[in-house]
């Protein structure tokens, strides 16, 4: 496999997106210029059936590597999503079944091979699960494990120390979690890891057990967090403020739309392929043409060409323009009588199920759980919400569905 060491390259992934490099940006692109086939990897626990936006920052840079000629693996936390990251958690997260795990893991597989290529290339990336070496750790193994780090560094970390603060609990098993994730790096015997700089602690305790299992150093490298639409938390599944890979065209491009104006300049940064001359120059035009919106629409047809591909970001341009600009139905769209309801108040399930949108309960929960489902242009996920009938607009289920509301 011949190692592309171009200095463009090289440069063009050392670039803004990137947050944090350890040891260093400058051992990490030695590495890069030898021409040494290096091995990366990210992973991502199964906590929940999607992807997001946010995920994609580093799965991109793999991405890069890949093309690079580099070794890429994408690790699906399988086991880990069982135990439950404490990472920037006030609260112990619920423990997951294993089948819950391996259902969120196929979803997984499926949206990430739209990035990263598995087979199709002579140099294919692997998908694996930990669960495959964690399920066989021995309580000596584990408490091997343990002795590489002690309970004042634990308790250093921010959320650990907010929930004593606040008198909650912390369980041993958030302790295991950092341990049981940095041994994935030992297994793999990776070169580096990729991931949010909310995952440093979790990293570095992998390079901490790298050294102290094999003798061999290991590059993090962070990425910076794609902020959701309220400015403040980062895109996140446990909060549920994502713009989802599997969203479609329309859902994508709307959700894009939805973010403040302050955030125009962070999206092109992290969500788009933008050099920063290029975003210096939208930076100028905002504060000279005096049309966010504008520029706004720009961004999200950038997005959704990104990911959906041309025609599609070109129909979901001109839905937004109908129906949320202009408040025009699609025109397929058929009507349904809010007086049908049973109350004044219905839940998002008696929405669906009167409808007709859906042939079963359980599909109608599969479809929220997939965000498939949007109120007045607004996804939806809690089947027990109640909603003001004389405020319903349009229904959407799916890619094709939509409702009409009328009195």
């Amino acid at each position: 496999m011949q190692i592309n060491t171009d200095s463009n390259s090289i440069n063009k992934f050392l670039d803004h997106k990137i947050d944090q490099i350890y040891p260093s940006s400058e051992e990490l692109r030695k590495r890069l210029e030898s021409g040494e086939r290096l091995k990366f990897y990210i992973g991502a626990d199964a906590t929940g059936p999607n992807l997001h936006l946010g995920h994609l920052i580093p799965i991109l840079k793999l991405k890069e590597l890949q093309q690079m000629g580099h070794e890429i693996i994408f690790l699906v936390g399988d086991f880990t999503a069982r135990l439950g990251d404490p990472t920037d958690k006030s609260e112990t997260r619920k423990l997951l079944s294993k089948e819950e795990v391996e259902e969120n893991s196929k979803e997984y597989q499926k949206q990430i091979a739209k990035y990263i290529d598995f087979e199709g290339s002579d140099n294919p990336a692997r998908i694996v699960f930990n669960s495959t070496w964690n399920e066989k750790l021995s309580l000596s193994d584990v408490i091997k494990l343990a002795s590489h780090t002690t309970v004042q560094q634990m308790l250093e970390r921010d959320m650990f120390e907010e929930r004593i603060k606040s008198n909650k609990p912390i369980f041993l098993h958030e302790f295991l979690y950092p341990l049981i994730q940095g041994y994935d790096s030992v297994e793999l015997e990776v070169d580096g890891e990729f991931g949010g700089r909310d995952q440093t602690f979790n990293m570095l305790m992998g390079r901490t057990l790298m050294k102290a299992y094999k003798n061999k150093d290991k590059f993090v490298l962070t990425t910076h967090f794609l902020l959701s639409a309220d400015g403040v938390n980062k895109m996140s599944k446990s909060i549920g403020n994502c713009i989802f890979i599997n969203d479609s065209a329309e859902t994508k491009y709307a959700k894009v739309m939805s973010i403040p104006d302050d955030l125009i300049i962070h999206y092109y940064k992290l969500a788009t392929n933008k050099t920063l001359e290029e975003i210096e120059v939208i930076e100028n035009r905002l504060k000279t043409e005096n049309d966010p919106m504008k520029i706004k629409k720009e961004l999200a047809y950038e997005i959704t060409e990104i990911h959906e591909g041309e025609e599609p970001a070109k129909r979901a341009e001109q839905f937004f323009t109908n129906t949320v600009q202009n408040n025009l139905a699609p025109e397929t769209t058929d009507t349904f009588s809010v007086s049908n309801f049973s109350s004044d108040t219905p839940t998002l399930k008696e929405i669906i199920t009167s409808t007709n949108s859906v042939e079963s309960n359980a599909e109608a929960k599969r479809l929220i759980r997939a965000n498939a489902v949007e109120i007045n242009g607004e996804v939806e996920t809690d089947i027990n919400k109640q909603f003001e009938r004389k405020n319903l607009q349009f229904l959407r289920v799916g890619k094709k569905f939509w409702i009409k509301f009328i009195d």
